[in-house]
């Protein structure tokens, strides 16, 4: 079997586990459940309370068959679980496709290498993007578990891979952050109303730290054109006006999937092409 084919069909899989997983890290981190990593806590219906058997917890196929509804009590379950589990999938098999098309892979004994692991670290880094994402629109917050924790995780993978240089990852960590906080200490002060909160303030040091420098005023435009957009027909359609309030993580997502890819394709911010 060609071996890209069978990459592409392994990290498609591993999108469908994953996205699983993040239905589950979407429900517990917020109403702080522990994930199960230790306790073994298994999943259960939040109406019935009865365990969820483990066929009925396949991706996709399990959302299918039950028809959207609890085996148990039959109450429908959100169709956000599905769409989450479809858009890790494709998140994940487009992150396998970039990486082929642009970064390659040396297939042979050392498969196991640093290029494999750098990209299962992109693929955490999309992973939580679609998490935060999600968590935002539910509940306005963005856990300090992906906030500081993707910050360690971003200078680490800077420490040992070098995607991007230490030097380069601290920069863009702190003048995201930088930006951010004082945006939101201004407007704070000025409107005495909070118009940042302090999870995307810090959600912008990690994506900062994530991406490099170069990457920092790019991401903050075009997560403040996209909101900008969505707030106007938001405000429009709620009769609210400009006080309608719109979770601003997503935003910062979209802007950061959309830096990330492209950087994969060699395309930098300052108006050049470059390879690795």
């Amino acid at each position: 079997m060609n071996p890209d084919l069978f990459f592409l069909f392994i990290v498609t899989l591993l999108g469908l586990l994953f996205a699983s997983f993040a239905n589950a890290a979407i429900f517990r981190i917020p109403r702080e459940i522990p994930l199960g990593f230790f306790s073994h806590q298994r999943s259960k219906c939040p109406e019935c309370q009865t365990q969820i058997k483990a066929w009925h917890n396949i991706p996709i196929i399990s959302y299918l068959y039950l028809r959207g509804r609890c085996a148990s009590c039959s109450k429908k379950i959100p169709l956000r679980y599905l769409i989450v589990e479809i858009l890790g999938m494709l998140l994940f098999y487009a992150a396998a496709s970039f990486y082929l098309e642009f970064k390659g892979f040396s297939w042979g004994y050392d498969v196991l290498s640093w290029e494999l692991a750098a990209f299962a670290i992109q693929l955490y880094f999309l992973w939580s993007l679609l998490v935060v994402t999600v968590i935002d629109l539910d509940f306005r917050i963005i856990p300090d578990r992906f906030s500081l924790g993707n910050w360690g995780v971003a200078i680490a993978a800077a420490l040992i891979l070098h995607e991007p240089d230490i030097v380069n990852s601290l920069a863009g960590g702190l003048l995201g952050f930088g930006i951010f906080f004082a945006l939101a200490w201004g407007y704070e002060k000025a409107k005495g109303i909070e118009g940042l909160g302090f999870g995307d303030v810090k959600m912008m040091g990690w994506l900062g730290a994530w991406l490099g420098v170069e990457w920092v005023p790019f991401m903050i435009l075009l997560a403040s054109l996209s909101g900008l957009v969505i707030g106007l027909i938001a405000a429009r359609k709620s009769g609210l006006g400009m006080q309608a309030a719109l979770p601003f993580g997503p935003f910062l997502a979209l802007a950061a999937l959309v830096a990330w890819i492209m950087k994969i394709s060699a395309f930098s911010p300052a108006g050049h092409w470059f390879l690795d």
